[in-house]
């Protein structure tokens, strides 16, 4: 049975159960935002005129958000109606910060215009579609945020204490140990509660918390809502037509069509202003279908709701006299608290930032958590390698001191060169594809930096790019009878692993720029043609000069010159010949026709180098990118 929120003395106990867990830690080892108690100040979020248009694929200009006016306050839940297409989610979008391109109007918290920056540390907000790591567990989760999110607590016991809380506040507890992968539609939902809960934000905003969710399970998710606000924040949801038993919990009640807002203000006032317009909500009718039907049927009923809309623009007028009192009633209590930090001064408490150092810390040590456990991505990409090496080992076995067989030899190291790029390019793709929703959620809500998450994927993957050419090098260069000579089978090894790495960044900038999907195509695409200017398929003097630039921009043609130059090149003495007669006993001879004679290795491990240079540029533009057309 649903618990009743109004009647049951524990659900009390809750409500305030996480603000006496950060309270009680020692003042001088926590953030401000955590001491901040919401029910001493009156936060009064006003928006007016405010308007949003977006480009369109045929680079139209369309107008989404007209003169939309409103205000949310302290304590009090607030839900965002209207019929599908009417710019709930939009709005919600604007509200919060997430979108910045194309918005115009004024944002003010208590009568002081809105900093954006700042507020995106006071504030959190929640998609629809919040993108989490699947295989970190509920506590591993929540103690990433509070590593991130909480950088002055330094001790486990404090930060194990606000995870309780935020466990047994949500319900949670069952389920500490338990995969994200694994939850319930329930528990995903309040487990992205969780995650934002952590830094005590007064200021929430959720888009559709119950969609997917049953009955039973959405009004759990509602009451849990309306538990935070009663602590004194402002919490601000999209609900897809609510049952009457949900649309009770809500205090305030916005309702948008077509881009305006028909109706913002008391839950309980929400029918009478209607009515007053000519709208009558017939007996026992559940008041939000009423309302979306009305805003559904907004070209039918033009006259009464222009009538709606400008009513509601006069309301929430910016000189209002009682928002310039309760500007001054906040300025004083927050003197008498002595609080002088300059962004306690306006009006809301702020959110510490943690360092470079300590976010690329808890980063790395996620990233690599979360990579032991995946299948693909370590496990079998491990044993791939083993497998493939073997089997060449098997079919080119103990040919490279053959002469007669120094053809077949160059296709083993083709083949090697092309495993090794696609095995590192293909599960980087996924890899990337599958954290980027991640990194934009928590960098937009300031968990962390561009420059943090950057330098922490790069790091995290540095052993598994280290250990599968590794291993595939090893078995094959012995098996496939190379050269027993130390010096060119590091020299094997090093451009193996240069390929790699090259392998791994290729699909780290293919799959953060254009997802999953299109990185699975454009990879091959882009980089099977590069293939034809490497010198395996045809000799470099033989390209048409026209083409021959691509030569130069090909790494395939990098990498191939260096390992047939660290197994031919160096004054490797004469092969030995199986044969009456070989064309290539002499391995200089090999090298020259194919335009690669010379000692010029280091050359070729350069212009690898210079390409691993060029892509860790391009990841870090294609984060940027993806950052900015986020907003």
């Amino acid at each position: 049975m649903v618990e009743n929120i109004e009647s049951n003395s524990s659900n009390n106990h809750k409500t305030d159960l996480l603000n006496d867990a950060i309270i009680t830690i020692p003042n001088q080892t926590i953030p401000k935002v955590s001491t901040f108690n919401f029910q001493e100040i009156n936060l009064n979020y006003h928006f007016v005129n405010i308007n949003y248009s977006s480009k369109q694929n045929n680079s139209q200009t369309v107008e989404i958000l007209k003169d939309v006016c409103g205000q949310f306050k302290s304590g009090q839940l607030t839900a965002i109606l209207g019929p599908s297409g009417a710019g709930k989610t939009s709005l919600m979008n604007v509200l919060s910060g997430f979108k910045t391109n194309g918005v115009t109007g004024h944002f003010q918290i208590n009568g002081q215009e809105r900093h954006l920056g700042e507020f995106r540390k006071m504030s959190s907000y929640i998609p629809q579609k919040f993108a989490m790591l699947d295989l970190l567990t509920v506590q591993e989760t929540l103690k990433v945020s509070v590593d991130l999110k909480l950088p002055n607590i330094k001790k486990i016991l404090e930060k194990e204490k606000i995870i309780n809380a935020i466990l047994e506040l949500l319900n949670l507890e069952n389920s500490r140990k338990t995969l994200v992968h694994n939850l319930s539609g329930g528990e995903r939902k309040r487990l992205s509660i969780a995650i934002e809960l952590v830094t005590n934000p007064p200021i929430m905003f959720f888009d559709e918390p119950t969609s997917g969710l049953d009955s039973v399970a959405s009004l759990q998710i509602i009451t849990y809502l309306r538990r935070l606000a009663q602590g004194g924040r402002i919490i601000v949801c999209v609900v897809h037509q609510p049952s009457s038993k949900i649309m009770q919990l809500f205090d305030n009640v916005l309702v948008m069509a077509g881009g305006e807002m028909l109706y913002s203000g008391f839950q309980n006032e929400m029918i009478d202003r209607f009515e007053k317009s000519g709208f009558q909500c017939p007996q026992y009718y559940n008041p939000a279908d009423f309302v979306i039907e009305v805003a559904s049927e907004r070209a039918h009923n033009c006259k009464n709701i222009i009538k709606l809309i400008e009513q509601n623009k006069s309301i929430h007028s910016l000189t209002r006299s009682e928002d310039i009192d309760q500007v001054n009633e906040t300025t004083d209590l927050l003197t008498k608290a002595k609080l002088n930090d300059p962004v306690i001064t306006k009006q809301f408490p702020e959110k510490i930032q943690s360092s470079l150092w300590r976010q690329l810390t808890v980063l790395v040590n996620r990233s690599v958590l979360s990579m032991t456990r995946n299948l693909i991505a370590v496990q079998l990409r491990i044993i791939m390698h083993v497998v493939v090496a073997i089997l060449l080992g098997i079919v080119f076995w103990q040919i490279g001191d053959d002469a007669s067989k120094v053809l077949s030899n160059v296709s083993c190291i083709f083949f090697v060169v092309l495993f090794v790029f696609f095995g590192n390019a293909m599960p980087s793709i996924f890899l990337s594809s599958e954290d980027i929703e991640v990194f934009i959620r928590e960098h937009l809500n300031a968990w962390y930096s561009k420059k943090a998450y950057y330098m922490a994927k790069v790091i995290a993957d540095l052993p598994l790019q280290f250990i599968c050419p590794t291993l595939l090098m090893a078995i094959v260069y012995f098996m496939t009878g190379q050269p027993c000579d130390i010096e060119r089978f590091v020299m094997c090894w090093g451009i193996t692993l240069l390929t790699a790495i090259i392998g791994h960044f290729v699909g780290l900038v293919f799959g953060s720029t254009f997802g999953l999907q299109m990185g699975i195509f454009l990879v091959p695409g882009m980089t099977i043609p590069i293939m034809i200017f490497s010198g395996f398929f045809i000799r470099i003097h033989e390209v048409p000069d026209l083409l021959r630039p691509l030569c130069d921009f090909s790494f395939f043609r990098y990498t191939m010159e260096a390992l047939l130059r660290a197994l031919y090149a160096y004054k490797r003495p004469f092969l030995k010949c199986a044969d009456k007669f070989c064309y290539y006993k002499n391995p200089s001879k090999f090298l020259s026709d194919y335009g690669m004679s010379g000692d010029f290795y280091s050359n070729d491990f350069c212009a690898l180098l210079l390409w691993i240079a060029v892509l860790n540029i391009l990841l870090f533009l294609s984060l940027s990118w993806r950052v900015k057309r986020a907003q």
